[in-house]
């Protein structure tokens, strides 16, 4: 089996944008999407996506560079593939621009390869399980409580058994207004559901010490991103001094990078972004990395595809459940008791939407 030919198309999705983030570019998510063809007629599709509308051209350009590669390659070898993407590439990486377009690429390759054998790709990669965990990401973002509120509401209704909120306008404010906050949340949601909290980096590590301590009576599942990412030591002493789990990665580039973290015991729980890994390849030594560790490994992102990479694993914890590229696409996991069913088509089994395709393509 060889590569013939590729085709990208970008795609601009619309976004729900919650009162307090208008005017931030929010309203349309640039995707790109990359159509890999073989001489058996077997096709393969994978994504990837960027938040800086400014590189979107950038990265359709790199994502369709690296897709000429592999004209004549086995798909099968997916390690081979790698080795042409990332390693030689040392002009424009590691990392940055080169591992979000490899992403798509190896994707649609691991589309491929269980198209080949008949296999979805959660049975594929190892087969843990058939379902797995997911949180709403993206109702619990907002400026003011009540709007956090409906949000709580909203996923419940949907079905989800565990969300995630963020620290919103009390970022940098009293201590006492993120604990309001936090309470508000648990007045609509109760304790058999679990509360997930992203700080998104912009705690010192004392403030994140003292936040932690006072959120400990709520019970989160866990806090996300308490510090800077460099800042490995910082976090290990939060992860150290409290009794709340420590999630962070998903800004990292390349294994190194986790590793460190994995190191200094700054996480309780891995977040990996696939697109900064640069595909399920990659993905898969992570996820053996932390195993190691005896840490369990979450998900960043593109949850129509991540969802197979985390129920195949033993240490697969939770799938991000954002939304943002979900409508480009049918075939997509059910979500049932708080978790996603996942399909028993071969390879990742989801399909562009024709409707979709037409109504959002950009280029």
């Amino acid at each position: 089996m060889k590569i013939t030919s590729i085709e990208v198309g970008t795609y601009m999705m619309p976004r729900h944008v919650p009162r307090g983030y208008e005017g931030r570019r929010w309203e349309v998510l640039p995707t790109v999407v990359a159509h890999l063809r073989t001489d058996t007629g077997i096709e393969g599709i994978g994504h990837t996506i960027t938040l800086n509308h400014e590189f979107t051209r950038s990265l359709a350009t790199m994502v369709g560079e690296i897709g000429e590669l592999m004209i004549g390659q086995d798909p099968r070898r997916t390690e081979q593939a790698l080795s042409k993407i990332i390693y030689p590439a040392n002009w424009v990486g590691p990392g940055g621009l080169l591992n979000i377009a490899a992403c798509a690429i190896d994707i649609a390759l691991w589309d491929i390869v269980g198209k080949d054998l008949g296999q979805p790709l959660w049975r594929l990669l190892g087969g843990a399980n058939d379902r797995i965990r997911v949180y709403d990401s993206g109702s619990l973002i907002g400026v003011d409580v009540e709007t956090l509120q409906r949000g709580a509401e909203s996923a419940l209704k949907a079905g989800y058994r565990a969300m995630k909120m963020r620290p919103g306008g009390d970022r940098h404010g009293r201590i006492k207004d993120t604990v309001a906050r936090v309470r508000a949340i648990r007045d609509v949601i109760g304790y058999d559901v679990d509360l997930l909290y992203d700080v998104n980096q912009t705690w010192t590590p004392s403030r994140a010490i003292r936040a932690g301590r006072a959120l400990e009576e709520f019970e989160l599942f866990w806090i996300e991103d308490p510090t800077l990412m460099h800042d490995v030591a910082g976090q290990a002493a939060v992860a150290r001094a409290l009794d709340v789990p420590i999630c962070s990665g998903e800004y990292h580039y390349d294994v190194p990078a986790l590793l460190k973290l994995l190191e200094a015991r700054a996480v309780d729980y891995l977040m990996v972004d696939m697109m900064r890994m640069g595909g399920i390849t990659q993905f898969r030594k992570v996820a053996a990395m932390a195993e190691a560790f005896g840490v369990p490994v979450a998900s960043h992102l593109i949850p129509e595809v991540f969802c197979h990479c985390i129920a195949a694993i033993p240490n697969g914890l939770i799938v991000e459940g954002m939304p943002w590229t979900q409508g480009l696409f049918r075939g997509l996991p059910e979500l049932a008791d708080g978790k996603l069913v996942l399909t028993e088509r071969p390879g990742h089994g989801l399909e562009l939407d024709p409707e979709a395709v037409k109504k959002h393509r950009a280029g």
